[in-house]
């Protein structure tokens, strides 16, 4: 059984950081404090979306709760536990995001220890999958980060193929969007990764795009892009069923699939304005040219969806 000053002594040998952090406050014997700084730490540390150290607190906090004594353990659910509780029910992408980063049995025990009724209020069921000849499409989970780099380079390699150029996503960037669940991915039944594509949302929920759609080269040209841009259209509409749904691109048969769901051209000042949008066509070719019609035209056509 761990006693209350090894447990101070273990957080610190575990993460000397937090003795520089607080170095005008030491830890000293209060295990209480320690703890709590323990979870000050590890919830900066999902905030971040730092995975590994994330997990390395889960790790040591579900250790001090199945091996420490009596007062270790309360410490751990009171402070540990219970704030993560409130941490969850600030809304469903929190909900995602603290699944995501707590190991699997640790959140099984935070489960156990808070009820999953008010967890799982109002959640939308999402998880369902579409099997195209052998290839499942479905909306992201947690395990699905392990595709982010290859997802990215294969975006960045496609673009400069076509010569087109698009700001270069971080493997960060894309796992947040996996913990929020706002993504579309296709994996054969070997779980190799297939297709991809995001939601990307503006002017507060207004605008939604449907963006990053890539598919690996070896299966191109049998309907997968298709199947994943009907697919991540539907997770649009159902998570922002007001929201308008746009789309710029030069490729025709993206332009025929936008048709098919309803999508009409229009023009650039029909869809959204945030500055956050336009700056992922710094690194095209074209920038310049967009930059010149002071973004109120350029070589891509604009499409948009207008929920009725």
């Amino acid at each position: 059984m761990i006693s209350q000053l090894e447990a101070v002594s273990l957080i610190e040998s575990e993460f000397p950081q937090l003795t520089r952090l607080y170095k005008r406050s030491a830890l000293t014997n209060d295990v209480y404090k320690s703890i709590r700084r323990l979870l000050d730490f590890s919830r900066e540390a999902v905030s971040d979306y730092n995975l590994n150290l994330s997990r390395k607190c889960f790790s040591l906090a579900k250790t001090l709760l199945s091996q420490g004594d009596a007062v270790i353990k309360t410490a751990i659910e009171k402070s540990f536990i219970y704030s993560f509780s409130s941490f969850a029910k600030q809304n469903e992408a929190e909900r995602k995001r603290l699944k995501f980063f707590m190991p699997d049995d640790f959140y099984n025990i935070f489960l156990t220890r808070i009820g999953t009724s008010d967890l799982m209020k109002g959640s939308a069921d999402l998880s369902s999958e579409v099997d195209l000849k052998g290839i499942k499409l479905r909306v992201v989970t947690k395990k699905d980060h392990i595709f982010a780099r290859q997802i990215i380079e294969e975006m960045h390699s496609s673009a400069i193929h076509r010569g087109c150029g698009i700001s270069r996503r971080s493997p960060l960037s894309i796992i947040r969007k996996m913990v929020e669940g706002k993504a579309i991915i296709a994996v054969t039944s070997q779980n190799e990764w297939v297709g991809f594509s995001y939601i990307e949302t503006y002017e507060n929920d207004q605008f939604v795009s449907n963006s990053g759609l890539i598919v690996s080269p070896a299966y191109r040209r049998c309907g997968v892009a298709k199947a994943i841009k009907k697919r991540i259209f539907d997770l649009s509409r159902s998570l922002y069923p007001n929201a308008k749904i746009f789309s710029i691109t030069t490729g025709a048969a993206v332009m025929k699939m936008n048709t098919e769901l309803g999508f009409e051209p229009v023009t650039y000042n029909k869809i959204t304005k945030a500055q956050k949008f336009w700056q992922g066509c710094k690194s095209c070719v074209n920038y310049q040219t967009l930059l010149a019609k002071d973004c109120k035209n350029c070589f891509c056509t604009a499409m948009l969806y207008t929920p009725d």
